[in-house]
């Protein structure tokens, strides 16, 4: 539903734009190229548009030259219309994560009780900004790339990610694994701010995603660099936050051979 309602806004926002459809075979934005393109319009930084693997934006400065000129581009216009959203999207970031550690519960004090470290640890928690001991963040996404997976009863695994990393990348093969290997106890999700994903196949990525435009998740776990994980057990509760390098198959065996209990 929520996603329903972000694109009826986006599409009410796009055909509001003042400029007719344009249709090309293809329309190149930096080093992506897209086919099958329908232009629907434009504002002062983004060009908007359909094409053959669904709806994307991309900025007007990557354009061609042409394009820029037909949509009237203004550079200036442009960057300080950006330095302002980008303002406007740190300040939703950061109240985001105050509204996460304000958040007063029941269940955040019971967990808070319990030791913070054990034979099964991961890593233990050494600031009041940790999410280790506490109830999961919710997974409120854009969208997901496929179907959104079922989490009830086992552990997540949700690795933060960007198609243009090369550390992400080269963590697609060991993420494949684990999700084979506990494909009965545990659900690897991919979790990404980028809202243009066109090559998430040539990852070959054999788990879901979801796409996070505000990166809502990513202040909460204060996420400074990627990739980045959270493991979450069958109880909801954060077992481990950091580098997914850290989450091997004999420390994850450990956790979920331990754990019991179904997810909230």
């Amino acid at each position: 539903m929520k996603f329903r309602c972000f694109l009826v806004g986006w599409l009410a926002l796009v055909f509001s734009m003042p400029a007719a459809s344009l249709k090309m075979d293809s329309l190149t934005a930096g080093p992506t190229t897209y086919s099958y393109v329908t232009i629907l319009g434009a504002n002062t930084t983004d060009l908007y548009f359909t094409h053959a693997q669904g709806i994307a934006n991309v900025k007007l400065k990557y354009v061609s030259p042409e394009l820029q000129k037909r949509f009237n581009y203004d550079p200036k216009a442009a960057a300080e219309a950006e330095k302002l959203q980008n303002e406007a999207d740190l300040r939703y970031q950061k109240e985001e994560a105050t509204t996460f550690f304000s958040r007063g519960d029941k269940g955040t004090e019971k967990v808070n009780k319990q030791p913070v470290t054990s034979e099964e640890s991961i890593a233990d928690p050494v600031s009041e900004g940790s999410l280790l001991g506490r109830p999961a963040p919710l997974l409120d996404a854009d969208r997901w790339l496929g179907d959104k997976p079922s989490m009830e009863g086992k552990f997540v695994l949700i690795e933060f990610w960007a198609s243009w990393s090369i550390p992400c990348r080269k963590c697609v093969a060991d993420l494949n694994s684990l999700q084979k290997t506990f494909k009965d106890k545990l659900v690897v999700v991919g979790w990404t701010s980028e809202a243009d994903i066109t090559n998430v196949t040539e990852l070959k990525m054999e788990f879901p995603s979801a796409v996070d435009s505000k990166a809502k998740l990513n202040a909460v776990a204060s996420v400074t660099s990627i990739p980045f994980a959270l493991l979450v057990d069958a109880k909801g509760i954060v077992r481990y936050q950091g580098h997914p390098g850290a989450i091997t198959e004999k420390r994850l065996e450990a956790l979920i051979t331990k754990g019991d209990g179904s997810r909230k």
